[in-house]
């Protein structure tokens, strides 16, 4: 299916029609097997452990080359041979909390504004909508912090951190982040796009984690490396070309915030699958009713997205951790990929913090070394540190 289309979208319609074309694609059989594996015996166990019917839950995985945006596998159902519909490509379904990652990084675009230990409002809302609609999201356990730091509100998928920090950011802004990152649709200014109202399928949503698993840079997500001729020469093709969607800097800090999620957030759960030592990034994804689970996220070598849920849109009762996440964890187990290297780029500097997000030194109580792009780390020092200068 992606290769028919591809084709027609990368090559003229008269070439295509000749005989004896060859065509190069870059789909791996191998990692084919092990998607196709990790859906059909993961959702079995699933629905043996939740006592579902057979065959009442479906999945789709993409996964490419996190650099070249090289499709490798792709999975449109738990029967791989049936020809019939392709969910990878074509089930447009909410995306929930894996539009997250993309408000955080027009945050942290802005390093005068905000940094990982910012603090952030996490107060309730009560908004009414142009239509006249009330909207009052809630955190996941219904809970209201007051205020939180920055990588903590990702880590941890808090509904109503990301919402003030979308508005305090502006839709458009966001909404702009989202289409550099390989969004091509039109995508609705409304508040709840912050949470996820807004429905992609798991090849677009690959497209995104392709350009924050590469550093910033968008490679269109291909399938085919060459076409040839009945003459072995190749056919003229439209040029593709890599495109920067977001700055290295600000994209590494997302990373390190993304890796968060996976060994003390809401993805936390991945060690029970995954190798020891194997660090990855990526983010869960809930819609309402709990009708799709999704998982995103990369290690060094590939981008992989997973979703799971019913093909009559109810509820599966599953959470992003509870389904997407088991069948994402089992396939990144079997491709044995590198671990997740984080390299700061040019303009990273890394500097201790306490816990209200001040200057700290690394001796203070409970202080970490978080990356900063330089010139935004917190000037105001922590009470211990500016004590121990005045000697105290």
């Amino acid at each position: 299916d992606l290769v028919r289309r591809q084709l027609r979208r990368d090559y003229r319609e008269e070439d295509l029609t000749s005989e004896g074309l060859r065509i190069f694609s870059t789909l791996d059989p191998w990692v084919q097997r092990q998607a196709d594996r990790a859906v059909r015996e993961r959702l079995a166990k699933i629905e043996s452990a939740r006592k579902l019917k057979p065959n009442a839950l479906q999945a789709a995985v993409v996964v490419a080359s996190a650099q070249q945006g090289e499709i490798q596998a792709l999975v449109g159902g738990r029967n791989g041979r049936f020809a019939g519909f392709n969910r990878a490509l074509d089930a447009i379904r909410p995306i929930g909390s894996l539009v997250k990652p993309a408000v955080y990084l027009t945050a942290l675009a802005r390093p005068d504004r905000f940094t990982l230990s910012s603090r952030i409002v996490d107060e309730a809302i009560d908004m009414t909508l142009p239509g006249g609609q009330r909207w009052q999201p809630r955190n996941y356990d219904r809970k209201v912090r007051g205020e939180v730091a920055l990588h903590e509100a990702l880590a941890r998928s808090y509904n109503l951190a990301t919402v003030h920090l979308g508005m305090d950011l502006g839709l458009d802004a966001v909404i702009s982040q989202l289409h550099r990152l390989g969004v091509a649709r039109d995508i609705p200014a409304y508040p709840s796009l912050l949470l996820g109202a807004l429905s992609l399928s798991p090849l677009e949503v690959t497209q995104i984690y392709q350009s924050l698993a590469s550093g910033g840079f968008r490679a269109p997500l291909r399938a085919i490396r060459e076409v040839l001729d009945a003459q072995q020469e190749p056919l003229q093709r439209y040029p593709l070309t890599v495109e920067q969607a977001a700055e290295p800097a600000a994209v590494f800090l997302l990373t390190r915030n993304l890796v968060e999620v996976t060994e003390a957030g809401t993805g936390a759960g991945l060690r029970r699958y995954l190798p020891a030592g194997l660090r990855v990034a990526g983010k869960t994804g809930t819609t309402n009713d709990l009708r799709d689970s999704w998982f995103a996220g990369f290690s060094a070598d590939r981008v992989a997205v997973a979703w799971v849920g019913r093909d009559d849109n109810s509820s599966t009762g599953l959470t992003g951790a509870q389904g997407a996440l088991p069948v994402w964890g089992d396939l990144m187990a079997a491709l044995n990929d590198g671990s997740l290297r984080l390299n700061p780029p040019t303009g990273i500097e890394y500097h201790w913090v306490d816990q209200s997000g001040r200057l700290a030194a690394e001796s203070c109580n409970g202080a970490v070394a978080f990356p900063f792009i330089a010139g935004s780390e917190p000037q105001q020092p922590a009470d211990w540190v500016e004590q121990r200068s005045l000697g105290g």
